[in-house]
């Protein structure tokens, strides 16, 4: 009888273990909210220390030409003595994530190069910045609510 018993555990182990590993391996499905309403959702905390950016200011922070994603948003410092930005990336493939990633790293290590040394509080608003990474869209906020940002991107999704 305690042979059945270990049998039976065993193949239950093994199922579980395979159905674990299936729903790792699947990953979290992408958003299907629109970038339009994306975009209304983290327009409200643009702020007086952020304006819009353009194409061309995401190629020249970034280094990322916005036509190879779904769409791109960028609120970004209004004044060179401020750090304060938010960029939001819809990707058209997951296998974009990395390169955005890597590119919002980027832009982080060269603002607080920027500002070591005499931009204390710019210094700390980065060092709280959040990159939020999901399966088809990335967020990056520099911001004293940036915890209050991510949240509203993430229900958003």
């Amino acid at each position: 009888m305690s042979i059945k018993i270990t049998r039976t555990l065993r193949i239950l182990l093994v199922v579980f273990i395979a159905v674990y590993i299936g729903l790792t391996v699947k990953g979290a499905t992408p958003s299907q909210t629109s970038f339009e309403t994306m975009r209304k959702v983290i327009a409200k905390y643009q702020n007086k220390n952020t304006q819009l950016g353009n194409n061309q200011a995401v190629k020249r922070l970034y280094k990322l030409n916005p036509a190879d994603y779904e769409g791109v948003l960028l609120y970004q410092p209004s004044s060179t003595m401020n750090a304060e930005e938010i960029l939001v990336v819809k990707l058209k493939d997951k296998s974009q994530a990395n390169d955005v990633k890597n590119a919002i790293e980027e832009r982080k290590k060269t603002q607080l190069n920027t500002f070591k040394g005499y931009g204390a509080a710019q210094t700390d608003l980065l060092n709280k910045s959040i990159i939020d990474v999901q399966p088809n869209y990335i967020l990056y906020v520099v911001d004293g609510k940036a915890s209050v940002i991510d949240d509203a991107f993430r229900k958003a999704l």
